[in-house]
């Protein structure tokens, strides 16, 4: 795995600006911590301070300047000598007694560095000192800052190290997942790779990990199942087209063939050369027919698009196809709804053209005695087309490949069809999101269109 693309994956990016922002909370943190520990320890020493003053100052109250002396003399005792700064002085800030050389500056509570006698000579340390007056005397009360400091020291070196090993875990785990991503981009980009050198079958794996990848793999697995399924059936359709342009075209040469031979002879070729046009016109209509789907399945959909009433539609298409029924020795009805009828939206020529390859239909694949019916219906708002016919029908388990181009069944390639009419229906239906659905009319075919609601 090459390490310099882990480390320029996004998880590894984003590890690193959450351990920018991880050592600047903690530096945040720390410096308010810093301040409470030591606002803290401060306050513990000035109350032990004030503890310590009331006592002295009783002491001083009951017993005078020789008392207090005493006293101070008493708590100078060589194992606390560093720890505590304490100290009495005159008027003049002469020493009276104590461990202090000097007396400070005057003050309530301040941080100070004074030189403090020790078991082994004087010694200079930093004190935490209150200053107070009794009477014409000096007490000074100090108290040394080695505690405070060393916990701030502990402090500071906690947050670091805290801070350290945060960034540290941040980053190793931005490692793994920059690393786990682009494996699996790699799985991705190999795929889409053997997808596009000819291999139909590659899919991305699924780790089943559910994040974003995975949804994404998901996705890509669903595009090229549909893909497959489209290079499949444009092979079967390249392979229809040819098989159905395949039989007009060999009648058209053998008819041009005989034509020619008529023609050389001296006789009459105008049988042969009607029969050269009509192949000719079968196979312009193929054409036109299949460059007529393609349009409406790759169009935007930026078409004409008006709201229109079913009904006139339905009346004319009757008046065109009933003389057509009858000559087969079949019915065709409509049956007229008392109600209004919600409208519809769409193209309407286009849906005129799909309602008359349905009716067309059911005509031109039932014998004589066929009834097929039309009726509109309103259902919720929206309006609601069955034809339904009494001929030899579907089998349901053909009923998903009819509006497949050029699927013809046993009784459609009889009738002459060329497996067209029903793929163009599926196109325009498609295009107007308009549900069909086909059902068993016992005996027959029964066929719904489902229009949508217009608003």
């Amino acid at each position: 795995m090459d390490h310099a693309n882990v480390l320029k994956g996004s998880p590894f990016r984003t590890a690193v600006y959450a351990t920018a922002a991880v050592v600047v909370t903690l530096a945040v943190m720390g410096a308010v911590a810093f301040v409470f520990v030591r606002q803290t320890l401060e306050s513990e020493i000035e109350r032990q301070i004030g503890a310590e003053q009331v006592m002295l100052q009783e002491i001083y109250d009951k017993g005078g300047e020789a008392a207090l002396i005493r006293t101070i003399a008493e708590i100078n005792n060589p194992v606390a000598l560093s720890r505590r700064a304490i100290g009495a002085f005159g008027p003049d800030g002469l020493k009276l007694a104590g461990n202090i050389a000097a007396a400070p500056p005057a003050a309530r509570f301040q941080r100070t560095t004074l030189a403090v006698a020790g078991a082994s000579g004087g010694e200079t340390r930093a004190y935490y000192v209150h200053v107070t007056a009794l009477n014409d005397l000096q007490l000074v009360i100090g108290h040394d800052l080695s505690l405070i400091a060393a916990t701030e020291r502990r402090l500071i070196v906690a947050l670091a190290v805290s801070g350290l090993v945060a960034g540290l875990v941040i980053l190793l785990i931005g490692y793994a997942a920059s690393h786990e991503s682009l494996r699996k981009l790699r799985a991705l980009e190999t795929t889409l790779d053997r997808v596009s050198r000819g291999d139909d079958a590659a899919r991305v794996p699924v780790q089943g990990d559910g994040d974003q990848i995975d949804r994404i793999a998901r996705r890509v697995n669903a595009h090229l199942d549909r893909l497959s399924g489209l290079m499949t059936t444009t092979r079967a359709t390249a392979a229809a087209i040819a098989h159905d342009l395949k039989t007009p075209l060999s009648r058209a040469q053998l008819a041009l063939q005989s034509a020619r031979g008529l023609i050389e002879n001296g006789r009459d070729a105008q049988d042969s050369l009607e029969r050269i046009e009509t192949e000719l016109a079968r196979l312009s209509a193929i054409f036109d027919t299949v460059l007529r789907i393609a349009r409406i399945e790759t169009d935007s959909g930026s078409g004409t698009r008006e709201r229109f009433d079913l009904p006139p539609v339905l009346a004319d298409l009757f008046e065109t196809f009933a003389p057509v029924a009858e000559e087969r020795g079949q019915t065709l009805v409509l049956h007229q709804s008392g109600d209004a009828l919600p409208p519809v939206r769409g193209d309407a020529r286009m849906i005129r053209q799909m309602v008359a390859n349905l009716i067309q239909n059911a005509i031109s694949h039932s014998g004589p005695g066929n009834r097929t019916e039309i009726a509109a219906r309103g259902h919720d708002g929206a309006c609601v087309l069955e034809i339904a016919d009494r001929g030899p029908g579907i089998p349901e388990a053909e009923r998903a490949r009819v509006f497949d181009l050029f699927y013809r069944g046993n009784e459609s390639r009889t009738g002459g069809g060329n497996g067209l009419g029903l793929a163009l229906v599926r196109a325009i239906a498609e295009r107007h999101a308009i549900a069909i659905t086909l059902s068993d009319n016992a005996p027959g075919l029964r066929v719904t269109l489902g229009f949508p609601a217009v608003g």
